[in-house]
This record gives structure tokens, C-alpha cells and sequence, in this order.
């Protein structure tokens, strides 16, 4: 029972101004597939027979995309371009395993899935941070670049560092799964839960 990531970037840009940084707006969706355990011993086969992630091969019970889009603008002034604005946008999207409501099952059945569905999710969340520490990063470091002779080479250097930054959360995200294990470390087992 493991859970991967996703990550994927966008970047847009153009001639507004606002000077003041912002904190990154942030959309999160769900998306579910559903689980129909008859006991607790039932709740791993039917992640592993019911998930849609598959990853180099390998079946996971969650799954976190993060995706950022930054948007910036410049002021031209005596002969010089410099960023006046910045703002990013994370849209966060996760999956995970759901046991109906309406399913008639067990209440220790339900128990043990719902303790592990919050580790899962708690483990997901490390990889939402990555994201969210991304588009916050970006819109420091593109707000704090220098001034440019040329507004299109100032456009250059700001998708580059933003795509920069991005690379340097992707790692996060790898180094994130091999230092817990895919969460197994962080409680991401769900032996722990039906023992």
C-alpha cells in the first residue's frame, strides 16, 4: 500500500501590474473510487483490485498532482524592464480510496479503513506542500529578479527560474517517497489497521 505523486507545470504571462506579493490561490479537488470490503482483511485486495494508479508498473492507494501557474507582469522605466507583479495558482488533485456511505458494512471494517485513510491522506498531504512551497517560491524569487534591457529576456529569465524552482519541488516530491517509504514510515501500512 503505497501512495505517488504527480506533478505537472503551466506558466502564462502578461503586462499587468500590482505591486504587492500574494499568498498563491489554491484549488483542491477529489477525485474517488470506491471500495466494497466484506471484512477487514478484504480492504487491501479491494484497493490493489479497484485503483486507477498505476505507476511505472506498480498499483497505488493515493495519489497527489500538484500543478502551478504563474502569471507575471513588468514596468518598463528609463529604458529598463523589471517584474511589477506576480501571482500563482495551485491547483492541487487528489485520489484515494472511498468506502461508500451507503455500503452496508461491518462497523470495524469501516473503523479500520477510515484510521487508514487519514495516514494515507496525511502522507498525501507532505505532497501537496511541495507544490504549495513551489508557487510560494516562485512568486518571491520572480518579484525579487533583477532589471533587464530587454523586456523579452526578462520573460525568459522568469519562466526559467520559475521552471527552475518547480524541478527543484519535483525532487522534493521523489526524495519525499523514498525517505518515508511511500508513507510506509509515516504509519502508511494497512497491516497496522486490521491486526
Amino acid at each position: 500500500n503505497k501512495a505517488i505523486f504527480k506533478f505537472l507545470i503551466f506558466c502564462s504571462f502578461l503586462p499587468i501590474s500590482s505591486p504587492v506579493l500574494s499568498e498563491p490561490s489554491v484549488t483542491t479537488k477529489f477525485k474517488f473510487y470506491d471500495i466494497y470490503p466484506q471484512t477487514k482483511s478484504d480492504l487491501g485486495k479491494e484497493m490493489y483490485a479497484r485503483t486507477p494508479i498505476v505507476y511505472q508498473g506498480k498499483k497505488y492507494d493515493g495519489y497527489t498532482s500538484w500543478y502551478v501557474n504563474w502569471r507575471f507582469g513588468w514596468r518598463q522605466k528609463n529604458g529598463l524592464c523589471k517584474i511589477s507583479s506576480v501571482n500563482t495558482k495551485l491547483d492541487i488533485g487528489y485520489t484515494m480510496p472511498r468506502l461508500p456511505q451507503q455500503y452496508q458494512v461491518d462497523s470495524t471494517v469501516r473503523n479500520a479503513f477510515d484510521r487508514y485513510y487519514s495516514v494515507l491522506f496525511e502522507h498525501e498531504q507532505g505532497h501537496k506542500d511541495s507544490g504549495l512551497y513551489a508557487a510560494r517560491e516562485i512568486e518571491r524569487e520572480l518579484k525579487s529578479l533583477g532589471s533587464f534591457h530587454n523586456c523579452q529576456k526578462l520573460e525568459t529569465a522568469a519562466n526559467q527560474k520559475a521552471h527552475k524552482i518547480i524541478k527543484k519541488y519535483n525532487e522534493r516530491d521523489r526524495n519525499y517517497d523514498l525517505q518515508t517509504q511511500h508513507g510506509r514510515l509515516q504509519g502508511v501500512d494497512l497491516n497496522n489497521f486490521i491486526n
